[in-house]
């Protein structure tokens, strides 16, 4: 009885570990495909801001003129139009609205960035996972990559940024055809880095936190149990019960019987001794 009921438990045990772990693989993987769209998003904003660029759909030089105008009074040039007609900051900021309504942190991650703030530090798990990237996509060609980070357990998904002719017009050739006053600076005054297009230059992350996949994780098996246990002990009882109608009184019903068959032997043995 005790194996049966232990060859029960351990196989609801297994169940429930197999189908848990399957329900967390699943949402894991939903939630790579949800980080996926966004960083596609982020492209595709990216590439159709380029082409609009390219077929001068906005008014340069009066972008231009703002962007002196705001920079020369002492502002910053994020705050221009201008910056924010940018290939790359038109993405990123799409992607970055839509993450952020699905509670999801949306970023930039990149080796010499212009921003300090996208710079990985080195050696952090980041800076880790975009160096992965970087070899993955010259090796194979596969431009993303995933893992989860265990001390925040958090999801990393991470796109490569692959700079295409309109980028060239902050990143291409010093004293190119997008250098138009030929001092190896961009519309910005940064230095042109000499990229070509095709180059990967840093990635487009997300970062989805664990903690509320790990609660339906845990809320699904409480879900489980509150049934599963008490059809368990139903079972148990059951099973018990059913052995004892099956063995138990069968059995002590032969031993009654193997007991008088006994004793009557045992009785006739004693007459039949007397009588000698």
């Amino acid at each position: 009885t005790i194996v049966a009921v232990l060859v029960i438990l351990g196989v609801v045990g297994v169940n429930y570990v197999v189908f848990a772990s399957g329900y967390r693989d699943s949402a894991h993987d939903q939630m790579i495909e949800r980080a996926s769209s966004f960083t596609a998003l982020a492209d595709e904003t990216k590439n159709h801001v380029g082409k609009l660029a390219a077929a001068n759909a906005f008014d340069r030089e009066s972008l231009v003129a703002e962007l002196k105008q705001i920079t020369d009074g002492g502002g910053h040039y994020r705050e221009s139009t201008i910056f924010n007609t940018l290939p790359i900051v038109a993405g990123w900021t799409a992607a970055g609205e839509a993450a952020e309504r699905e509670g999801m942190d949306f970023n930039i991650r990149a080796f010499h960035a212009r921003n300090p703030e996208n710079e990985p530090a080195a050696g952090t798990f980041e800076a880790t996972l975009l160096s992965d990237l970087e070899t993955q996509a010259k090796s194979t060609g596969e431009d993303w990559i995933a893992r989860v980070n265990s001390e925040t357990n958090s999801l990393h998904f991470m796109r490569a940024v692959t700079l295409t002719e309109d980028c060239m017009m902050c990143h291409g050739q010093p004293g190119g055809k997008y250098d138009a006053d030929g001092d190896g600076k961009d519309i910005l005054g940064f230095a042109m880095e000499g990229w070509k297009p095709g180059d990967m230059h840093g990635a487009y992350q997300i970062v989805a936190p664990l903690a509320p996949l790990d609660a339906q994780v845990a809320s699904f098996i409480g879900s489980g149990l509150m049934v599963s246990v008490p059809l368990v002990i139903v079972t148990v009882i059951g099973f018990v019960i059913m052995l004892r109608f099956m063995f138990s009184r069968p059995v002590k019903a032969m031993i009654e019987r193997v007991r008088d068959i006994a004793e009557g032997e045992a009785i006739r043995g004693f007459h039949g001794a007397s009588l000698r």
